[in-house]
């Protein structure tokens, strides 16, 4: 989804890596700089190491090494989110110092635009922008690390209706964190990248990879995915899609191949509330053992401020993806959204079953 008024980023000719380093170079001994140059150096080089220990951990025969190190890359991955949290808020700061009156329009950090996805959509409102696009865009260097990533966009777990269009692109780490009595590194259960892109005629591709859950032995999963709206009412406000993800476990294999399809229906209303009802389908052995599993999906999404929503997405059912999950979208800059959440199970919530969710967002846009 594209903001009309946001056109000065694409009008831009400025290189927004040369246009960061010129906003650090004018005053490089603040804090704000040593921040700036700390949390996104930070944030790019946490996963890619976090990405190395895991490959390593592969190769490691000896259990309780391989397990420290899987547990050592999954900090790292959840360390991305404020560090570059941390990094995109200084060099606003830095933007905010250099930026005039007379010139804070024709800025090319400037605007807001929604996410893209409904749940993500925050808008701002007319009157003087300033734009943030310059640091998002250094978080393009994320898609030169090796991992691989996204499928649909979702409120957390549940699909939208949203559909990106031909070749735009959209990037999203999501961390769930359980707090554990035992000992503090367990309290970083898992971490899922993911990916998605447009491809046109109302089509989206993506992949996710799944699987890296500690404490235990990784299971990790490829996940193409694609959805597809067959359906978009425009000012009506309905919208309806399909879609699948392919599992394909690539290690510690629990089954060989399985499936999770759907069909979703959403419905948005002028007031920017928009709530969503549709059904799903696992094969054998995706989220429970030896059996299949189909029931309701359902979403909920409010939108609190301009860059603030309040969010919510159920699996119905007993099952490993049957969740309730709740929470905060806020739009950190004009391409970078930050997302926390609490999600309880379907079943045995009082003894232990729910744990914090954390995302963060970026759309290529």
């Amino acid at each position: 989804m594209k903001n009309e008024l946001d056109t000065s980023w694409d009008q831009t000719r400025d290189d927004p890596f040369e246009r960061i380093g010129s906003l650090i170079g004018k005053s490089p001994r603040t804090w704000q700089s040593v921040g700036a140059v700390f949390g996104l150096a930070g944030g790019l080089l946490a996963p890619a190491l976090g990405t190395l220990l895991t490959v390593m951990s592969w190769f490691v025969s000896q259990q309780r090494a391989s397990l420290y190190l899987s547990r050592l890359s999954t900090i790292l991955f959840f360390l991305t989110i404020p560090l570059l949290a941390l990094g995109a808020h200084c060099l606003d700061m830095l933007e905010a110092r250099a930026t005039t009156p007379s010139s804070s329009a024709a800025t090319p950090f400037g605007g807001g635009s929604p996410v893209g996805a409904g749940a993500r959509a925050v808008h701002r409102g007319g009157g003087r922008h300033v734009h943030k696009g310059g640091v998002a865009a250094a978080l393009l260097l994320l898609v030169a690390l090796p991992i691989v990533s996204r499928a649909q966009q979702t409120v957390f777990n549940v699909p939208t209706t949203d559909v990106l269009d031909k070749g735009k692109g959209y990037f999203e780490l999501d961390v769930s964190a359980k707090p554990n009595d035992d000992e503090a590194l367990s309290k970083f259960s898992s971490f899922v990248p993911r990916l998605v892109v447009g491809v046109g005629h109302n089509v989206e591709v993506g992949l996710n990879v799944l699987g890296n859950v500690q404490p235990g032995p990784d299971a990790t999963t490829l996940v193409p995915t694609v959805k597809w709206r067959f359906y978009n009412g425009g000012d009506n406000g309905w919208a309806m899609v399909a879609g699948a993800h392919l599992h394909v476990p690539v290690r510690n294999k629990a089954y060989n191949v399985g499936n999770y399809s759907y069909v979703m229906t959403q419905k948005s209303f002028k007031s920017g509330t928009r709530v969503g009802f549709g059904g799903y389908f696992f094969s054998k052995d995706v989220v429970a053992a030896s059996a299949n599993r189909a029931g309701g999906q359902f979403t909920f999404e409010q939108p609190i401020t301009k860059k603030l929503n309040w969010n919510a997405d159920w699996f119905t059912g007993k099952h490993a993806a049957g969740y309730f999950t709740t929470g905060a979208a806020y739009k950190l800059s004009k391409k970078l959204t930050g997302v926390a959440a609490y999600s309880i199970g379907n079943q045995n919530p009082s003894k232990g079953n729910h744990f914090f969710y954390f995302e963060l967002g970026y759309n290529f846009n």
